[in-house]
């Protein structure tokens, strides 16, 4: 028997939606800065990373955990870990160190061995499979390279990726796009198609206009919900990211293409305090547009 509606339900939540200095900026008092220290809620944005639940993340800035703490988020769920760029902003692996496990004494009790040895974790964890590029691989084998311990001993899997080739792991499906952006590194920038539960999702941050290559990808697939970057809002016009003009572009090239399921959402996120004002002002501009603006914590069932 099919499960209801409401059964058939699956939660996406942005748990940080800043571009890499935040909202406001830690070192600022422009305009915009000042006007989300004094409004607060969701006129505060930290790194951007985001939570499909129950068990898979998107980007793993160095805040991570508080985040997790603040939208009640339980990071011993998560078994699948997308990063879509080593950008310090997305991708900081240093906490995955704590994962190492302290092996029991001999002759002592688990009890016994931690009141005797500070350590990372006395307790099972599921494996963490992290998916990324080739540096993104790198960073995690180098930072357990540091403690002399293989990479599974963590309990972590790694599954290196490349554009346009799919990647499987259980009910998740991911295929890699090459982002416009990181044009200079030896391994782009990702975006990802992602499709678990029945859902296709488009999540596109630190992208730039879409390459010839991507695009046609992406046309390939309707989604129920997409996440491009806004960072630049109201100002330059870059390469690399993507500002309000060109997401107002792209909402009216997927609603001509018709790369939107009924009733999908069209969200933006990764903002930048100094061309963007601050949330309240401008989402019901960009709601007008059919552009949802994502605020850190802000939940989509799909």
């Amino acid at each position: 028997m099919r499960k209801n509606h409401k059964e058939d339900k699956m939660t996406f939540q942005f748990l940080g939606t800043s571009a890499g200095e935040q909202y406001p900026g830690f070192w600022c008092t422009c305009e915009y800065c000042a006007q989300a220290r004094r409004r607060g809620g969701k006129n505060i944005r930290k790194n951007s990373c985001a939570i499909i639940y129950p068990n898979i993340l998107i980007d793993f800035p160095a805040e991570i955990f508080i985040q997790a703490e603040r939208w009640g988020v339980s990071m011993l769920d998560i078994e699948y870990l997308l990063i879509t760029h080593p950008h310090e902003d997305h991708w900081q692996p240093w906490p995955l160190f704590w994962r190492q496990p302290v092996p029991v004494r001999k002759g002592r009790s688990v009890k016994e061995t931690m009141a005797e040895l500070g350590g990372p974790r006395f307790t099972p964890l599921k494996t963490l499979h992290i998916i990324g590029n080739r540096r993104v691989m790198e960073m995690v084998r180098e930072l357990f390279a540091k403690i002399n311990l293989p990479v599974k001993a963590a309990d972590i899997e790694l599954h290196e990726v490349v554009p346009f080739k799919a990647c499987r792991l259980g009910k998740l499906e991911v295929m890699p796009l090459k982002a416009n952006h990181m044009k200079k590194a030896a391994e782009p920038a990702l975006n990802y198609i992602i499709k678990t539960n029945g859902r296709t999702i488009l999540y596109a941050l630190d992208t730039g206009w879409f390459l010839p290559e991507t695009y046609e990808r992406i046309r390939q697939y309707q989604y129920d919900m997409v996440v491009i970057e806004g960072t630049f809002g109201n100002g330059v016009d870059s390469e690399e990211h993507f500002n309000f003009p060109k997401l107002e572009k792209a909402r009216q090239l997927f609603g001509k293409d018709r790369l939107l399921k009924p009733g999908a959402k069209f969200c933006t996120s990764h903002i930048c305090p100094h061309a963007a004002p601050a949330h309240d002002r401008i989402a019901p501009v960009l709601r007008r547009k059919e552009i949802v603006l994502a605020h850190d914590g802000m939940k989509v069932l799909l």
